[in-house]
């Protein structure tokens, strides 16, 4: 409105009246434009905040950090496996008696910063390299090999059930740094003296060796904790079943939570403002293990020594909308809304969708969700949903995790094909 009057008092030619009329107008109308403009924002924000997203507090964000400089109170962030934090004690009877034997033995973990092509080559090998182990009053030189680690590809799986467990809607967490540790495992003799004590243990990755970062663990949003009833149970509206309210309060309303039970110790639980319900057949008072997600309002931190990521979707009123529905456009424009509503457009930029009846490449994608079994389909009979991108960055090591992370999310979506991902 406001453009209209100047547009308008642009045309007066004479100065004097144009300046008088501008004065007039804008006196009078300046404060009612403004209140109609704030009203009809209101009015539109209400509108969108109608359709809420349903996944506004089960998003999952993630980092890495040297575990020295993790905080073991943070609010925000925490170890994805909270073994990361306890100190490494090897027992070297158990040690060498299991090499005897022929089994493996675990040493450590280490974190690969570099593209998953480059893992992959390397564990393809099946290589031996050389490492060092000190102790209190020895240095033995040893073999050893590499593996993928899936500690935390498990924790990820773990998470899955519990959203099943809970009816909530599963969306892929986009976590690159779990797919990049190696499990460093010995692979010669060894032998210590009686009440000898490991000091210290190093390896040599040879030409690999650059992209080696010891001493890093992956966190998450995440936190599993213990809550109690706020009172003693009351009976359920099916008046066969308790429901025991647990108060949140103390633990922070703008968090997520999920039961964390694979038992049948509860039927369903409802999400209140301050509470969680939860209906159980118990009829006494109880303690629950609760998944705590938190928001991101609790982060503090400004930066991080690696890249904070996380599957948040930025729906807008049309995604919204769409969520609502189980009816899918099948276009290559649905398709490209949908990848940038997870705001990687300026790492990864759609190109092409094509149906292909068979794919002979080797894949440069994974399935980040591979532990969800499809029952109803045959995996063979399905044709190839190729996603070409066009990488903007291709210095980014986490390129191809973030592009799996893509693809993994629209096989949710397209579970008749076999969705892979390529750069174009």
């Amino acid at each position: 409105m406001k453009d209209i009057i100047e547009s308008r008092l642009e045309l007066i030619s004479d100065l004097s009246e144009r300046r008088a009329l501008k004065k007039a107008l804008f006196d009078v109308y300046k404060n009612l434009i403004d209140y109609n403009m704030d009203m009809y924002q209101r009015l539109e924000k209400r509108i969108y905040d109608e359709i809420p997203d349903p996944l506004d507090k089960y998003y999952i964000y993630c980092s890495m950090d040297y575990i020295g400089d993790i905080d073991p109170i943070n609010d925000f962030l925490h170890p994805m496996a909270p073994s990361d934090l306890d100190e490494n004690v090897y027992n070297l009877d158990d040690m060498m008696e299991n090499v005897k034997n022929g089994q493996e033995v675990s040493l450590l973990n280490v974190f690969m910063k570099c593209d998953s092509t480059v893992i992959d080559e390397m564990l393809s090998k099946d290589r031996e390299f050389n490492g060092i182990i000190r102790s209190n009053d020895d240095v033995i030189k040893i073999k050893v090999k590499l593996r993928r680690c899936d500690k935390y590809i498990k924790e990820i799986e773990r998470l899955y059930k519990l959203f099943q467990r809970g009816d909530l809607t599963w969306n892929t967490v986009n976590c690159p740094y779990a797919y990049k540790f190696v499990e460093v495992a010995l692979a010669s003799q060894v032998e210590f003296q009686r009440g000898s004590t490991i000091s210290e243990i190093s390896v040599d990755l040879a030409e690999y060796e650059k992209y080696k970062i010891m001493n890093v663990a992956p966190l998450w949003n995440i936190k599993f904790i213990t809550a109690q009833d706020r009172s003693f149970p009351i009976p359920a509206q099916d008046r066969i079943n308790y429901e025991h309210v647990i108060s949140l309060e103390d633990f922070g309303t703008q968090n997520g939570y999920i039961i964390d039970s694979q038992d049948d110790d509860y039927m369903y639980c409802k999400r209140l403002e301050r509470d969680l319900a939860i209906i159980s057949p118990r009829d006494g008072h109880h303690q629950w293990n609760l998944a705590q997600i938190e928001d991101v309002s609790n982060n503090t931190r400004q930066t991080f020594p690696f890249e904070l990521i996380s599957n948040k979707r930025e729906l807008g009123f049309i995604g919204r909308y769409s969520s609502l529905k189980s009816v899918i456009i099948r276009t290559k424009a649905e398709i490209s809304r949908i990848l940038q509503t997870y705001g990687m457009s300026g790492e990864l930029l759609f190109q092409d969708a094509q149906v292909l009846p068979y794919y002979d490449k080797k894949p440069e994608t994974i399935d980040c969700n591979s532990f969800i079994d499809d029952n109803l389909r045959v995996e063979s009979l399905k044709n190839f949903m190729l996603i070409k991108f066009r990488p903007i960055n291709r210095d980014d090591y986490t390129l191809h995790d973030k592009m799996s992370f893509l693809v993994s999310e629209l096989q949710i979506l397209f579970p008749e094909y076999r969705c892979v991902g390529e750069f174009a």
